[in-house]
């Protein structure tokens, strides 16, 4: 093969995969939720809201997030990095619904500070 077919075939590999990924992610959409007792366990979910109580142990922050509606939700994030969190802090949190000790709270795969 010559330098101008494969360069003409890596072009169009490279728009059509990008085109893949612009359609699937399109798809994916995470439910902004205010009261994760009507949530299935194991559903992604997202929540903003504004820090009411932050505690720290080890590689595990355990958060209170008031959210846009009167109810608050108890969300842990475990981490290897530094956490650079305080009470007052709006955030918006993405993760799973998981139930402990007969309470349903929210296992974090993203804090992201606004």
């Amino acid at each position: 093969m010559n330098e101008k077919t494969i360069f003409k075939i890596s072009i169009i590999s490279t728009i059509i995969g990008l085109l893949f990924l612009l359609l699937y992610a399109g798809e994916i959409d995470l439910k902004a939720v205010s009261n994760i007792e009507d949530i299935p366990e194991e559903e992604l979910i997202k929540i903003k809201g504004i820090v009411t109580s932050l505690r720290t142990s080890d590689k595990t922050i355990f958060l209170e997030v008031e959210g846009e509606t009167v109810q608050k939700n108890q969300v842990i994030a475990f981490t290897d990095q530094d956490i650079y969190l305080k009470e007052g802090d709006y955030v918006e949190i993405s993760g799973m619904v998981e139930e402990y000790n007969g309470k349903k709270e929210i296992i974090a795969n993203e804090i992201i500070v606004r």
